[in-house]
């Protein structure tokens, strides 16, 4: 098997969230900050496996064997999915553990900001073997894939899973609304597994019909060319999910006194980051006197 460095990016979607579920076209946003993955061959006998969070602080280190993976003989929830993942590669390629490896990551964002550590992982760890990074997510996480999609992106792209294919369409936002736009971390990571299944348990016609309006939400919003015209976009979708969801906005619950932009939820409602629009930076101080202090320029977390 192959050794060396492999990378993946993070991401956010900007629409679609939950619907492209159900084969709804999301615009998708691949980010600058991802994860690495160094394998290197061991002199020892067992496998290794080091985490390094964000900070550079390790956060997991585990030694195992292929015994270990395919009886999953695991001592804690991070092992378990880790496993999980591994079994799946062995599965489809055994002779991946032909040799022993050391396994060192490292992530370059927050762990719980909800940006890919999950679908960074599952996808460097299908390009070290080799194998379809897809199958990979389907067989342990499960998802959409948009996120694997984004791994390797380095624009705006479309994405939408139908029929148990994969279609991906390059995009752009406008340059002129770029620097009105923000993205806020709400300070709670969101279970997006928990998610999933809530939305599950909504009527399937009643998901369908949505699903046409998001469509054409994500199609224009890479049209606009103006920031009205895209928060008219961004607010058409929010009110399409929340009536969906039967869920209050975001804007609505938590900064109803944000008077200079909108507010969108992005991917899983509750928790991660927000979209906000506004007109200067120093707008963007509201949210720092409610200490969300963790934000980020368009231009600045995204490519």
């Amino acid at each position: 098997m192959r050794v060396g460095e492999f990378y993946s990016q993070g991401k956010l979607l900007l629409t679609g969230e939950y619907v492209v579920l159900d084969g709804a076209k999301a615009l998708a946003l691949p980010c600058k900050l991802g994860q690495s993955l160094s394998v290197k061959k061991s002199s020892g006998k067992e496998y290794t496996w080091t985490s390094y969070l964000n900070n550079r602080m390790l956060w997991q280190k585990v030694n195992f064997s292929v015994e270990d993976i395919l009886k999953n003989k695991f001592q804690s929830d991070f092992e378990k999915r880790l496993f999980q993942i591994l079994k799946r590669v062995y599965e489809l390629k055994p002779h991946a553990f032909e040799e022993v490896y050391d396994f060192t990551t490292q992530l370059e964002f927050d762990k719980d900001w909800g940006l890919g550590s999950s679908s960074t992982l599952i996808h460097n760890i299908a390009e070290w073997a080799s194998i379809d990074a897809y199958d990979l997510l389907n067989n342990t996480f499960g998802g959409s894939g948009y996120d694997i999609a984004a791994a390797s992106q380095q624009s705006p792209f479309i994405y939408q899973r139908l029929d148990g294919k994969i279609y991906t369409q390059t995009v752009e936002i406008a340059e002129s609304i770029k620097p009105y736009l923000f993205f806020v971390y709400l300070n709670q990571k969101q279970n997006s597994r928990k998610a999933i299944e809530s939305y599950r348990k909504i009527g399937q016609s009643k998901r369908l019909d949505t699903i046409k309006e998001i469509n054409e939400i994500s199609q224009q919003l890479t049209k606009a060319n103006d920031l009205k015209t895209f928060e008219r976009g961004l607010t058409s979708h929010e009110n399409l999910i929340s009536e969906l969801l039967n869920i209050t906005k975001v804007h609505e619950s938590k900064f109803k006194d944000y008077k200079a932009g909108i507010i969108k939820s992005l991917g899983a409602w509750g928790g991660d980051f927000v979209l906000v629009t506004a007109g200067n930076k120093k707008d963007i101080n509201f949210f720092k006197k409610k200490n969300y202090n963790v934000i980020f320029s368009y231009n600045d977390l995204v490519f």
